[in-house]
Order: C-alpha cells, then sequence, then structure tokens
C-alpha cells in the first residue's frame, strides 16, 4: 500500500519565501530572516506560541500558551501535565495544520527552578519530515 505524502506548494518554489524566522536578526546583513520551507515556518509559528502569554497580543487575548505563568509554581507531577494539555489544546486552536509528534515536559530534580518543554512537530499530512523544538523555562536566581 502506498502512502501519500503531501508536499506544500510553495516548498518546490525556490524564490519565495513563506514568512520570518525567529530570532528576526539576519546574519548576513540583510533585514530579517526568512523561511522557505513550510516546516520552517511552522517550527518559528509554534515558537511564537510558546514564547507568548495571554493578554500579549492586541485583540487575541487567548493567544499563547501561557508558559511564564508557571515559573513560580511547585515543580510536581500535576504541573507538567497541566503544561502538556495547555499545550496541545493551544496548538489545536492556533496552529491546527502541525501535529504534534512528541512531547515531553520534564521538572529536573537538579534544577527545582526549571521546566524543560521538548517537541517534536511535523505538518498535518506529512509526518515523516520533522523538526525539534526545545525551550527552558526558568526563574531568575
Amino acid at each position: 500500500m502506498a502512502i501519500e505524502i503531501r508536499k506544500p506548494v510553495l516548498d518546490s518554489l525556490v524564490d519565495v519565501a513563506i514568512g520570518l524566522d525567529l530570532p528576526t536578526n539576519a546574519p548576513y546583513g540583510s533585514l530579517f530572516k526568512l523561511n522557505y520551507l513550510t516546516i520552517d515556518q511552522a517550527v518559528a509559528n509554534a515558537k511564537n506560541l510558546l514564547f507568548t502569554n495571554h493578554g500579549e497580543r492586541p485583540m487575541l487575548p487567548t493567544f499563547g500558551c501561557n508558559l511564564r505563568r508557571v515559573l513560580f509554581e511547585n515543580a510536581t507531577e500535576e504541573l507538567t501535565s497541566e503544561l502538556e494539555d495547555s499545550i496541545r489544546d493551544n496548538f489545536q486552536v492556533w496552529l491546527p495544520y502541525i501535529f504534534i509528534n512528541e512531547l515531553v515536559v520534564d521538572a529536573p530534580d537538579l534544577s527545582p527552578n526549571r521546566v524543560d518543554v521538548s517537541l517534536t512537530i511535523s505538518l498535518v499530512g506529512n509526518q515523516f519530515d520533522t523538526r525539534s523544538i526545545e525551550l527552558q523555562l526558568e526563574t531568575a536566581q
């Protein structure tokens, strides 16, 4: 049985940028760093969603995963499962074209002031081309 992999149309156009990458500063003197593949733009959009708190975006008060609210909470199993649910729910609402292959939220024992979030994402319809995102939420000591 053959499996059809849907490739986005704009990925085949070499000179058409799909969006801006994060961070936006480009290393070679141009104004902005651009993405030319849909999966790379999906990573930038996912980072934008993860780093945004509720109320930061005008006219979109519920946009974001609201992760910074847990910086001063005790790292427990309930907290990590609450963060996983929040990330999955917000991805379904705001980025439905992204499929979360793997999501790990961990509170390391050696660093009680830190929460590690690791995602492996792909586009819906093409789960073979994946990208990883890792971020650390850390309180100032």
